[in-house]
């Protein structure tokens, strides 16, 4: 039973460094914003919006896998 908070925990620290990569590419897609290099920086702040968004759904299924054996 101790598996479960194991993979909640190792899901949120994952969630967390996807959101500080998602910070960091924001700020470099800002600072950018009007070269020739806006288009690859917004690139790349879409990829890391996306495995943010697809890290926070792994989450979510953990924390239901883990309420549905408490039951």
């Amino acid at each position: 039973m101790l598996v479960l908070p194991l993979q909640i925990e190792m899901a949120q620290k994952l969630l967390n460094s996807d959101l500080a990569e998602l910070i960091n590419k924001m700020k470099l897609a800002q600072q950018y914003v009007m070269t020739s290099l806006q288009q690859d920086y917004k690139k790349q702040m879409l990829t890391a919006a996306h495995a943010l968004a697809v890290d926070a759904k792994n989450l979510l299924d953990v924390i239901d896998q883990a309420r549905l054996k408490m039951l």
